[in-house]
């Protein structure tokens, strides 16, 4: 029998105020307990006591842990989870937890056993393998492992059997024999492709290994130094870094996994008083904007950045590094002094900033939302409609547009964490709110209600929760210049607006001081009620919304409906169809406009065939309004 673990909410902070937003920091404490604290430490929440924490690991979707502790002498696994009602309890017996990059799964070593479980820890799998480390696949199918030879050691890098097995079926795979770090990559960028890395022991050559095809190759002509240095990867699947065994083992290699090309770091401060660098030691951004390289004692931390390759001195000698923030815009260092209690320095490099913590003899941050699956899903999305439209084998407008804007994190307070991915295009903003959510559906990316956003000023940072802006004095369609027609500050007011009848030709005109008119040019009708919202279609909307033509999948175009399910591009209507007089180009034209909860509709009739109805640029307006708050 194993306790449940209770918590208790810090004095002074309600439950419904205690929401996944304040727990930035996972601790360990000197009496051993688990901790949760918030960014600058003021407010920490003891989460386990009563037994000795050993080990703490993050979910990457944030808003849960894994730990391992002792219990009456044995070790055991648990589970906390952090928001408005913390809570903790012990699974099983074993160590060294290891999450799934999505979230769904947890691994942990009882034993000569691997156990996989759910992410609320039901066992699923038990497999006897002797493994001594744990990596989950980008795609949560295999996890690797890597097992002790057994044989004599005269070296500092120890050679370990690798291999790994399948989550689904508990089939085990045994590679053949490396050294040093094993990590898995994105083949072409693509998360559900992983490929397995490692250093092969016959050769030092860093290898890769593919679970779904079964081949394998050289990564790298060159020797990775793997054993003193850890592989790194980018949350977006693009670069792979490590150090050259080369030059004595200070060069960093960046390897592009989707061109093949590198880029060199050479002569980096790293370094520690043992045979393998702490992670922490040598850390990359998530988007591979910059990397982090330490040396001690004394502690000294370069930052590195990648674009324009200045390095900084980002913090010197403020204690042993135990922690970089989720996007690296914070450092944790533990200092400690004889017969005092250890003091944990948290630095912000871009401000100086210095917070200070005591008690606290290690931490960890929870993770960025920013993880490989997510990147992948956001380019699947994109890929379904506007992958025939780049290549040249569709002639139509964009659903999405050509390339991004921006790939941020953003507050919700409903994603485990509070915090989610999201990624801006032109004409729309995609998100993932629940990593651990099935990848199967169609709404594992969604689109978010920019377009109501921007008309009613309520900026949605919950399932219910909103924050009040003005609304956007933004024009809906046309140059960002056009002085006549109407903003999305225009349609506020029409948001209640009595549907046109079906059938009915469309001929109102609507002006930016939201006047109305009958002057429009007609030759367009309402076609189709939509009760959700009490607003009918036009019928050119309509017809674009049901049309067919070439759509990217499964690594090939198919014809297929455009848009399946329906709104799942747009969203509801949230107005009717108006007429409205736009500067295009420079050219003043009519134009009929009609906003939709996610998306804004224009067709102008005097565009080519494909491009006469189009996607209003929400995305790129949504940024420029957000931007001015």
């Amino acid at each position: 029998m194993f306790l449940v673990l209770t918590v208790m909410v810090p004095f002074g902070v309600s439950a419904q105020e205690a929401t996944p937003a304040w727990w930035s920091l996972a601790g360990i404490d000197r009496d051993r307990a688990l901790v949760l604290v918030n960014g600058d430490g003021r407010v920490r929440t003891a989460l386990v006591q009563g037994m000795p924490v050993t080990e703490v690991v993050w979910s990457p979707e944030g808003g849960r842990l894994a730990f391992t502790g002792l219990q009456n002498g044995v070790p055991v696994v648990g589970i906390a989870t952090t928001g408005a009602s913390p809570r903790a309890w012990v699974i099983a017996p074993g160590r060294d937890p290891a999450w799934s990059t999505d979230g769904r799964w947890l691994a942990w070593l009882d034993g000569d056993e691997v156990v996989i479980a759910t992410r609320e820890g039901e066992r699923v799998q038990r497999v006897a393998v002797g493994a001594n480390r744990l990596v989950w696949s980008l795609d949560g199918r295999w996890l690797a492992f890597t097992k002790l030879t057994g044989e004599p050691d005269y070296s500092s890098c120890p050679v370990v059997e690798v291999g790994w097995i399948a989550r689904a079926t508990g089939a085990v795979t045994m590679l053949g024999r490396g050294i040093g770090d094993v990590a898995w990559i994105a083949r072409r960028g693509d998360a559900e492709q992983p490929q397995l890395v490692y250093t092969g022991a016959s050769d030092a050559r860093l290898r890769w290994a593919d679970p779904t095809s079964g081949t394998s190759g050289v990564l790298w002509d060159g020797y990775a130094e793997t054993c003193r240095g850890p592989l790194l990867t980018s949350a977006d699947g693009q670069w792979l870094a490590f150090l050259d065994a080369a030059g004595g083992g200070d060069d960093v290699v960046l390897l592009n996994l989707v061109t093949g090309g590198t880029r060199r770091l050479d002569d980096l401060p790293v370094g520690y008083p043992s045979i393998q660098l702490p992670r922490v030691y040598l850390w990359l951004d998530p988007l591979a904007r910059f990397l982090y390289a330490s040396r001690s004692f004394p502690t000294v931390v370069t930052r590195v950045d990648l674009v324009t390759g200045v390095r900084t001195v980002a913090a010197a000698d403020p204690g042993v590094l135990v922690a970089v923030g989720p996007e690296g815009e914070r450092l944790a260092f533990v200092r400690n002094s004889p017969g005092k209690l250890p003091v944990l320095v948290i630095i912000e490099p871009a401000t100086g900033h210095v917070e200070t913590v005591e008690g606290l003899g290690w931490v960890a941050w929870e993770p960025a939302a920013y993880q490989p699956v997510v990147f992948s899903a956001w380019q699947r999305t994109w890929e379904r409609e506007d992958r025939p439209v780049a290549g040249g084998l569709a002639a139509r407008s964009w659903t999405w547009g050509p390339q991004p804007l921006r790939v941020t994190i953003e507050e919700y307070r409903d994603a485990p964490g509070g915090r989610r991915a999201v990624l801006y295009w032109d004409k729309a903003r995609m998100e993932v709110t629940a990593l651990s959510g099935s990848r199967e559906t169609r709404w594992y990316v969604t689109n978010g209600l920019l377009a109501k956003e921007l008309i009613t000023g309520q900026v949605q940072i919950g399932d219910a929760v909103f924050e009040e802006r003005e609304p956007a004095m933004i024009a809906v369609a046309g140059d960002l210049d056009d002085p006549s027609g109407p903003t999305y500050a225009t349609f506020h007011d029409f948001l209640t607006a009595p549907p046109l009848p079906v059938g009915v030709e469309i001929r109102w005109r609507m002006h930016r001081d939201g006047r109305v008119t009958e002057d429009g040019p007609g030759g367009v009708f309402a076609a189709v009620l939509i009760p959700e919202t009490n607003h009918t279609v036009a019928d050119v909307f309509w017809a674009f919304l049901q049309s067919e033509g070439l759509v990217w999948g499964d690594d090939q175009v198919t014809e297929g409906r455009l848009f399946e399910p329906t709104f799942f591009a747009t969203g509801f209507p949230i107005t009717e169809p108006y007429w409205a007089t736009v500067k295009v180009g420079g050219v003043f034209q009519d134009v009929l406009v009609q906003c939709f909860e996610r998306r804004c509709l224009t067709y102008t009739p005097s565009n080519a065939p494909g491009w006469q109805v189009e996607m209003g640029n929400v995305g790129l307006h949504y940024l420029a309004w957000r931007d001015h708050w």
